[in-house]
C-alpha cells in the first residue's frame, strides 16, 4: 500500500473519527485503513458507531489494517502540507518532509459495514444535530434514543422521570430504530464538525446509515409504533394554561443544583406563583416566581437533567400544557416537548 494525501485533510478525518469513538473504551481508539473502488477509506468506531471517510485516491491493494489513533493524531498535529503513507502489512510508515513514523500494524477490525441502503429523509445537518442534542440531553450510560419515521419523523428518550421528544414533518415509510445513548453523543460531536450540508438517514439491512461527505452506521435495535401511542396521545389531548420566559426559571433551575448534580427538585404552581424546592436529607431550597397558573400542579424531577433539556429547547418562551399524566413544557414552534410526570 502506498498513498499520498494533504496532510489537513488526514486532520481533517483524524477530528472526526475522534469525535466518533469517544474517550471512554480506549481500546475503540483506534484508525481502520483499507482500499475500497479506487480510493483510502478510513474507519473509526465506539463498538456501535461506525465512520467511513474517503480521504485519497489510491492504486488497488489488498491490504487493510488499524493503527492507534492516539499516536497518528499526535505526529500529525504540528505537520503541514502533503504526507506518505507506506504498508507491507505488517507496518505502516508516514513521512512528511524531514520526519517519518513507523508504526507496527493491528487486525482491521471494522467489519459488516453497510454501504447500501433505503432512504428515509433528508434533512439539514445542523436540525438533526440540534435535535438529537436535545432529545439526548438528561440521558446517562444505559439510556437510549428511539428514533420514528412514517407519516413524521419522531425522536424520543426517556431517563428517570423526564421524557423529551422531537417531532418534524418529514414522510417517509414507516420504520423505527433504538441507538445507545453513547452512540447518539458522539454521533452529534462528529456531525457537528461537518457542521453544514444535508443528511440523508437510511434503512441498512442491519444498521441505521447515516451519509453526508461521510457514512455512518449505527447499530440498534427495530422498535414496534405502537409505543409511541400513548405519548403521542397525551400531548394532543393536553391544554396550554402557562406560558413563562426561560430566563425566569433559568436561576431557579441552576441554584436548585445547590447540592449537586443529583439534586431532586419540585415544581409546585397555583394562582399565587410557580415554586422551586430543592431538597437533601440536610438541605431544602425554595425559589419563587410570581406569576399565576390556571391549574394546582406538581412534578418532582432532577434539577440538572432538567436545566440541560430546557437550555436546548431552543426558545426564550415555554409553553406549559396540562395532560392527563405529564406536565409538557414546550414552544411555539411545538417541536420539542419536555414530559414531567404530574404527581
Amino acid at each position: 500500500m502506498r498513498v499520498f494525501l494533504s496532510v489537513e485533510e488526514l486532520k481533517r478525518v483524524l477530528k472526526l473519527i475522534d469525535k466518533t469513538v469517544g474517550t471512554v473504551e480506549k481500546t475503540n481508539r483506534i484508525v481502520g485503513f483499507k482500499y475500497e473502488n479506487g480510493f483510502l477509506n478510513l474507519y473509526g468506531s465506539d463498538g456501535c458507531l461506525i465512520l467511513k471517510a474517503k480521504v485519497s485516491e489510491m492504486n488497488p491493494t489488498t491490504l487493510s489494517f488499524s493503527v492507534p489513533l492516539d499516536i497518528l493524531k499526535f505526529f500529525v498535529f504540528e505537520l503541514s502540507g502533503n504526507i506518505s503513507i507506506y504498508s507491507d502489512g505488517n507496518y505502516v510508515v508516514l513521512k512528511a518532509k524531514d520526519e517519518n513514523l513507523k508504526l507496527k500494524t493491528e487486525r482491521f477490525s471494522f467489519k459488516n459495514f453497510e454501504e447500501r441502503y433505503e432512504e428515509l429523509i433528508n434533512v439539514p445537518i445542523n436540525t438533526f444535530v440540534n435535535d438529537l442534542d436535545f432529545v439526548s440531553s438528561h440521558l446517562e450510560e444505559g439510556s437510549y434514543v428511539d428514533f420514528y419515521f412514517g407519516n413524521k419523523v419522531r425522536m424520543v428518550a426517556e431517563n428517570g422521570s423526564i421524557i423529551n421528544y422531537v417531532v418534524r414533518d418529514k414522510k417517509s415509510k414507516e420504520y423505527s430504530w433504538r441507538i445507545p445513548y453513547y452512540s447518539a453523543r458522539h454521533l452529534i460531536k462528529a456531525l457537528s464538525e461537518i457542521k453544514s450540508g444535508e443528511l440523508i438517514v437510511g434503512e441498512g439491512l442491519n444498521k441505521l446509515v447515516l451519509s453526508s461527505d461521510y457514512l455512518f452506521n449505527v447499530c440498534g435495535e427495530e422498535l414496534d409504533h405502537l409505543d409511541l401511542v400513548p405519548l403521542e396521545n397525551e400531548i394532543e389531548k393536553s391544554e396550554e394554561f402557562l406560558r413563562v420566559s426561560l430566563k425566569s426559571i433559568r436561576r431557579f433551575l441552576r441554584r436548585a443544583m445547590i447540592s449537586g448534580r443529583y439534586s431532586r427538585l419540585k415544581i409546585f404552581g397555583n394562582e399565587k406563583g410557580l415554586y422551586f424546592y430543592a431538597f437533601s436529607e440536610n438541605m431544602e431550597y425554595r425559589g419563587h416566581i410570581d406569576i399565576s397558573s390556571k391549574y394546582i400542579f406538581q412534578t418532582t424531577t432532577n434539577a440538572y437533567f432538567l436545566r440541560s433539556a430546557l437550555n436546548r429547547i431552543g426558545s426564550e418562551t415555554l409553553l406549559f400544557f396540562k395532560g392527563e399524566k405529564y406536565l409538557i413544557i414546550s414552544t411555539m414552534q411545538k417541536r420539542r416537548f419536555i414530559l414531567l410526570p404530574l404527581l
